[in-house]
């Protein structure tokens, strides 16, 4: 697609999915990067094109550690992809539900996870242009869509959703809710204005699911989630049900899910600094190698095995590759080989060529044996296809001059003396002079003895005859049946290797 080489897909949405990929450049270049396209069949395809359009115009303008870097909107025969960084890592929520296998998520990796990501929506929040700030709000911050990578590095992804509030423009009609209910702010969920805090609040539900298991406004179903986030009902808080949960953080996450918007972290980046006094030891160095130790011991298996897939995924574009190249190199091949016999046919006579005579190198490379014929056929069928061109020329003089000759120039001829079409000198003169030589002899030496002729006027004619055909047979002596046939040294034996078989080249030797 474009630049782009699809491996294989690895997320779906509703709107489209996602691919790894690889970007292949010059010497050898490759970049592992994801690929995001739109699911085919879509009845309102024009709307979901501008509304990725808008997501890689915002996401574009977002650089830092903890946003997935978007790299290029582009078009391929009528068809938008989005192109990111390619994120080794796992998506926040099927951490938490290793976590969970493996005795939970320790207090202090959760709150260092949700302070970097509240340092990537700050980074969003504040963008700006020559027009001044924008405005963006994500509006779909969900475990889904944090991706953590195996060093610990937690990145916010998908902007798909985002709004420039700011902006006139926008992909979100009157009325139409975009998101998650489930992490939804109560502002959201009701249709009215949105702003920053409304990411606060949903970073706030991600939390307090991380340090305590569970959602604070869960219900069993939708209708239960959209009530307990919009009534005035107080969320239950975490020291309910874990005992000794520390009261600063407490009130730091409880302050960030208030449903008052006025009540609530007036930005991410306070909210992140809040959290770094409430739990100072979840940050600096100490910090970072026990996240780091804990992403090796929750999911280091994983790791190994996704960079397995990975590895062969990218073997399998190789191998396709050079399927590929190997049927585009045999087409050439077959061509070329096609119109080097119909030069060989149309040659008048094949004596003229070399025979092509094929030794043993003295040190075998792919090179060497790649010129090496695959069949010893083709040449000697161009040969034979040529020789019969030259009979065929030379066989109906030959039949006309032996009609009018004499019986005594047939002996002659049976005995190998050069053919005398008949004693007129004149005709004679007027008439093509062709040589047979006799076989083991030399074409320039003197013709054998013939029966004498019947006057010597003929044994004039004969002479002359003679004279004018020893130099054309020096030159070019023309084919026939008792031309002695060059001893032909025998070729050398090679075994079959790989590397000379250039339709299925083994690569990976």
């Amino acid at each position: 697609m474009g630049r782009y080489q699809l491996l294989v897909a690895i997320a779906r949405g509703g709107m489209g999915q996602v691919w790894l990929a690889r970007l292949k450049g010059a010497r050898g270049f490759s970049k592992l990067v994801a690929v995001k396209t739109l699911l085919p069949n879509q009845e309102d395809l024009a709307r979901l094109e501008a509304m990725l359009a808008e997501e890689a115009r915002l996401a574009s303008l977002v650089q830092h550690a903890n946003v997935v870097h978007t790299m290029e909107l582009g078009e391929h025969e009528g068809m938008l992809y989005l192109v990111m960084e390619w994120v080794d890592g796992e998506p926040l929520g099927f951490l938490l539900e290793r976590a969970a296998e493996r005795g939970g998520m320790p207090l202090g990796i959760a709150v260092a996870l949700i302070s970097q990501v509240l340092s990537g929506l700050h980074a969003a929040h504040e963008l700006s242009d020559e027009a001044g700030p924008l405005g963006v709000v994500h509006r779909d911050v969900s475990p889904h869509n944090i991706l953590v990578t195996y060093d610990g590095v937690a990145k916010l992804l998908d902007f798909g959703v985002a709004k420039a509030t700011q902006q006139a423009s926008s992909n979100t009609e009157a009325g139409e809710i975009k998101g998650k209910f489930s992490y939804m702010a109560p502002e959201q969920i009701l249709g009215s204005d949105v702003d920053r805090r409304c990411d606060v609040f949903a970073a706030s539900i991600v939390l307090y699911l991380l340090a305590t298991g569970r959602h604070p406004f869960k219900g069993g179903n939708t209708a239960a989630v959209i009530h307990a986030i919009t009534t005035d009902d107080p969320v239950t808080p975490p020291s309910a049900s874990i005992r000794d949960f520390p009261p600063e953080l407490e009130r730091v996450l409880m302050k960030g899910l208030a449903k008052d918007v006025e009540q609530r972290w007036s930005s991410a980046e306070a909210m992140r600094e809040a959290l770094e006094q409430a739990m100072p030891e979840a940050f600096g160095d100490v910090g970072r190698q026990e996240l780091r130790t804990f992403m090796e011991r929750v999911v280091g298996d994983r790791k190994a095995a996704r960079r397995e897939a990975v590895r062969r995924a990218q073997l399998a574009a190789d191998s396709h590759d050079v399927e590929v190249g190997a049927r585009l190199a045999l087409h050439a091949s077959a061509q070329s080989a096609s119109s080097l016999r119909a030069i060989s046919i149309s040659q008048p006579a094949p004596e003229d060529v070399p025979e092509l005579i094929v030794t043993e190198p003295s040190a075998r490379s792919p090179m060497v044996e790649a010129r090496r014929p695959r069949s010893s056929r083709a040449p000697w069928l161009a040969a034979t296809v040529g020789l019969l061109f030259a009979l065929g020329a030379t066989l109906p003089r030959f039949f006309s001059s032996h009609s009018a000759a004499p019986a005594a120039a047939r002996a002659g001829l049976e005995a190998g003396a050069p053919l005398v079409p008949s004693a007129n000198p004149a005709a004679a003169a007027s008439a093509p002079a062709t040589v047979f030589p006799q076989a083991g002899s030399n074409e320039s030496s003197a013709p054998a003895p013939s029966a004498a002729p019947a006057s010597s006027a003929e044994r004039q004619a004969t002479a002359s005859v003679a004279r004018q055909a020893t130099p054309s047979a020096q030159a070019s002596p023309p084919a026939s049946a008792t031309t002695p046939r060059a001893v032909k040294p025998p070729k050398a034996k090679v075994k079959a290797s790989p590397q000379s078989d250039l339709l299925a080249p083994d690569y990976a030797r």
